[in-house]
């Protein structure tokens, strides 16, 4: 089904699948709320003066939104179509084309989604890790004969660093034949050293760029260790580096003219930069609180703004006063009680997960029980507020002791 396009110059009619919580849409888009139709993965608090809004159970995974998007073009054309979620980037992506409406493509959708189609595109222009889509368990064997152990295995359209292996010897892969094979995995070599990911929204007449560094690995919260990450400072060698490396990057793909872009980057002991992985969109976790505690810039806001043509504020020039960096707590796997903010003068944003179930255990890498942002002059201050305002967190938890008895009565 193609619908001919508005005419440029019209008043913008936004389709909208939302993914974010706390997204505010008739904050983010004042001069037309009454004409953004949202359907939202999550029930929203402020929807007031929207021209249409749904609540959609499980919509990342049912095509309502998709049907009815389709639907409402049919009555009056819409003149772009947008989605703060990376799991809904390919169905976007169809429905703009379907529409003949600006902004990302299919191909474009899937080589920043498809794990194993990203690694083949960028290495055009950088360093990749080995890799391989793995059809069958001999795939797999057959990469560990090649490359060693360690191996990377995980899915080709997954994120938040759920559902991957590392099989670190053979042991690990006879327990891992003893689990059920999918269909959708690829293998990776492993690649040491620290990771780094940059935050950027890019477009035709906007740019904006910031660097961090994760504080542990994104794997690690499997194995028990909080989780995090330390902004740079964006006038600093290794910033300018990594944006550097950014623009590299892209340029192997076909990039929509405005878009956000989430890439993460291993420094490898040798001091090479090696991909691994970059996504068009905004950067989970903390990542848009850091952003906009540190420079002023709402990263939801401003891609979704200039991608349908509304202008934004300017992106900042000059290096801020300071820079950001935030801690998460994991879930503990047993009932707890987070402790109150922590008593530190440096401590900006203290939170408690009031969602989360006694007991529950860690299932993706944004996954917490509380989270701290620390302020500091540079990355190494941020470091070591952030570190001790971890030990205080954790020598502060508390068993839970009303759960745990309220469960051992059932």
């Amino acid at each position: 089904m193609t619908r001919t396009p508005p005419a440029d110059g019209a008043a913008p009619r936004i389709a909208v699948i939302n993914y974010g919580r706390t997204l505010d849409y008739p904050a983010m888009f004042p001069e037309c709320a009454d004409r953004l139709h949202v359907f939202s993965h999550h029930d929203l608090a402020r929807t007031e003066g929207l021209a249409h809004y749904e609540y959609v159970p499980q919509c990342e995974a049912v095509p309502y939104a998709e049907l009815m998007i389709r639907e409402m073009a049919r009555e009056q054309p819409f003149t772009h179509v947008i989605t703060d979620n990376e799991y809904d980037l390919e169905r976007a992506a169809h429905i703009r084309q379907d529409l003949g409406l600006p902004g990302q493509s299919r191909a474009s959708a899937l080589s920043f989604r498809d794990k194993a189609v990203m690694k083949q595109t960028a290495s055009r222009t950088v360093p990749v890790p080995g890799f391989a889509r793995l059809a069958d368990f001999t795939d797999l064997t057959d990469f560990i004969a090649k490359f060693g152990h360690p191996v990377v295995v995980k899915p080709v359209k997954q994120g938040g660093s759920r559902d991957i292996t590392v099989l670190r010897e053979e042991s690990d892969v006879v327990a891992f034949s003893r689990q059920p094979w999918r269909d959708d995995l690829m293998a990776e070599e492993f690649v040491e050293g620290p990771m780094y990911h940059v935050d950027a929204v890019l477009g035709e007449d906007y740019r904006f760029v910031a660097s961090s560094r994760y504080l542990r690995s994104c794997l690690g919260v499997f194995s028990g260790q909080n989780n995090g990450s330390v902004q740079l400072r964006p006038d600093s060698p290794f910033a300018r580096r990594l944006e550097a490396y950014l623009d590299r990057v892209l340029a192997a793909f076909d990039t929509p003219a405005t878009s956000a872009y989430h890439l993460e980057v291993f420094h490898t002991p040798d001091d090479e930069l090696v991909l691994c992985e970059i996504a068009s969109r905004v950067g989970g976790d903390r990542i848009p609180a850091l952003t906009a505690l540190t420079y002023g810039v709402d990263l939801h806001a401003t891609v979704l703004r200039r991608s349908c043509g509304l202008p934004v504020a300017p992106a900042p020039r000059t290096p801020p006063a300071q820079v950001h960096g935030s801690v998460s707590v994991l879930p503990q796997g047993r009932p707890v009680r987070a402790p109150g903010r922590p008593p530190f003068p440096w401590v900006r944003h203290y939170e408690v997960n009031d969602t989360l179930k006694p007991g529950e255990a860690t299932l993706h890498s944004a996954h917490h029980l509380c989270f701290a942002i620390v302020s500091g002059e540079g990355p190494e201050q941020v470091e070591e507020r952030l570190l001790e305002t971890e030990r205080w967190l954790m020598e502060n938890l508390t068993d839970d002791e009303g759960v745990a008895d309220s469960e051992k009565g059932h």
